[in-house]
């Protein structure tokens, strides 16, 4: 007979002794909106199987860096996270980055963080086969900022490279929550998002997202817009 108390203490030998601190946008989500916390990381899942064979991806717009953790994680690709808040990459190099490369030793240096504004620095041209953008646009100014960004996002991805660009659906913004009613200041429909980054790719794809689940269903009764970009 199986003795439980023994067959979990062979399940927690697993554990490793590393306790990873949150910071303060995800400690909101988690604390405040604990839903919005897995839609968000269900974005990411998305991004990382859109990209899995590609070598050398970004992240614009990387927050406090879990996104680029689960991107190193989910595929072997080099991966760069850039985001213009310097103590959100504060935040990640010290909280993220460090416990990575403890527990992936073989991957020192695949997983990188960067104080970077990307509206007016864009990054080398043709550096990147992969380029991930999620829950960044819709803080832009229309306009040339916007312009800017994207081109700079484009820019950077080689011929043939995948960006996934994702956003709020401005037909959901009535019911966005006031954190989101404040920053969100440059929400898409589905029909302006395509039309934007065709401007800008070659190919773009639209998806739409509900909670968790992702579909090609009426976009004009999704929550949240995410594209696949061929450039």
């Amino acid at each position: 007979m199986t003795d439980p108390k023994a067959q979990w203490e062979k399940v927690t030998a697993l554990n490793i002794d590393q306790n990873l601190k949150l910071g303060p946008i995800y400690s909101y989500f988690l604390l405040k909106d604990p839903k919005c916390f897995t839609f968000v990381l269900s974005r990411y899942k998305f991004a990382s199987k859109m990209l899995k064979n590609k070598k050398r991806i970004i992240e614009v717009g990387c927050g406090e860096g879990i996104g680029a953790l689960m991107l190193a994680g989910e595929t072997d690709a080099q991966v760069v996270g850039y985001d213009f808040d310097e103590s959100q990459i504060t935040y990640a190099r010290k909280n993220l980055l460090i416990p990575f490369e403890e527990q992936h030793p073989h991957d020192r240096g695949r997983l990188s963080y960067e104080a970077r504004d990307f509206a007016n620095d864009g990054e080398a041209k043709s550096a990147f086969d992969g380029l991930v953008c999620l829950d960044v646009i819709e803080h832009l100014p229309r306009g040339e900022e916007e312009l800017a960004f994207l081109t700079n996002c484009r820019s950077c991805l080689k011929e043939g490279g995948v960006a996934i660009i994702g956003t709020p659906s401005l037909h959901a913004s009535d019911y966005a929550s006031e954190r989101s009613q404040i920053g969100h200041i440059n929400l898409f429909s589905p029909d302006r998002l395509v039309s934007t980054l065709e401007n800008h790719f070659s190919n773009v794809f639209l998806f739409s997202m509900n909670d968790e689940v992702v579909h090609t269903g009426f976009d004009k009764m999704a929550h949240y817009l995410i594209t696949l970009c061929v450039a």
